[in-house]
């Protein structure tokens, strides 16, 4: 048993976010209404960066660890991270195309981003999209469950094959507007936008995982400005200053297009984004 497995069985919901899953954290003296522990998805390890909360869940919770079966998990992840980064992803060949609408995304769309189902328990429910970098090596999968019922299931809302691997941005070459590119938090806001005339969107994949080399690859492609609509909230906000003053740092021009409170670009209507384009390029 590894820890997201404990988790699991415990009935905790987490999100995955790169090598750690993110919960509430386990401190019964801390109210922690937004999720601010983080715990190695493996070895159980965590951290509750707002009250300091530190351990282990496997001692937390009095159950027993197996080094062992961690080595092994670990040493499979570094295997299917190697594979990845240097013949890519061969897809599956009994994976099953796409083909109806999805979350208001058009199944026009989602044909073009190749989005495919695979019964196999990793991604059983889950539609999938092959991540490519610029040399159209498939680098990772990413899968979202189809249903909410499912994440209920205790089940994370994305899956990221391989485990701990470096996403690239998606698409890794967009299409620019007037040589610019709109950067967006996740796979849904870029399909959206994209789906809605956009195309020149781009997914970060969240916001931790910006840097230089893919604003550097994004400028060799001939972007010199950027468009940075991330989630309303005080995360989106923070993160959107912190790539602007990046992106500025490159002589790269920048805008910041400010959403609503809470409000998300996967959530915006065709009219909206129709506006939102006119602003933004004419």
């Amino acid at each position: 048993m590894i820890a997201i497995d404990l988790l699991t069985e415990k009935g905790i919901d987490f999100k995955v976010q790169g090598n750690d899953a993110v919960i509430k954290c386990l401190n019964p003296e801390h109210d922690d209404s937004n999720p601010s522990m983080r715990v190695d998805k493996v070895t159980g390890v965590f951290h509750c960066f707002s009250c300091g909360f530190k351990g282990n869940v496997f001692t937390h919770f009095g159950a027993p660890a197996t080094s062992l079966e961690i080595k092994i998990h670990k040493i499979k992840e570094k295997i299917e991270q190697k594979r990845a980064e240097t013949v890519g992803i061969q897809l599956p060949d009994d994976r099953i195309m796409w083909d109806a609408p999805f979350r208001n995304i058009g199944k026009e769309t989602l044909k073009i981003w190749q989005a495919f189902t695979w019964n196999v328990p990793k991604f059983e429910g889950r539609i999938i999209f092959p991540i490519r970098d610029i040399t159209g090596k498939t680098v990772g999968l990413i899968g979202r469950l189809t249903t909410n019922t499912m994440i209920g299931e205790n089940r994370p809302k994305y899956y990221i094959y391989p485990v701990g691997v470096q996403l690239p941005f998606c698409p890794a070459k967009p299409k620019l507007i007037q040589n610019r590119a709109i950067l967006v938090e996740g796979m849904f806001d870029a399909l959206n936008l994209w789906d809605n005339g956009l195309k020149n969107t781009v997914c970060c994949f969240g916001t931790k995982q910006m840097n230089w080399v893919k604003l550097s690859l994004l400028k060799m492609q001939g972007a010199t400005g950027i468009d940075i609509m991330f989630d309303g909230d005080e995360a989106g906000r923070q993160a959107a200053q912190e790539i602007k003053g990046l992106a500025e740092s490159m002589d790269m021009a920048v805008k910041i297009v400010k959403l609503k409170e809470n409000q998300d670009p996967g959530n915006l209507t065709k009219e909206q984004i129709g506006e939102i384009k006119r602003v933004l390029y004419g």
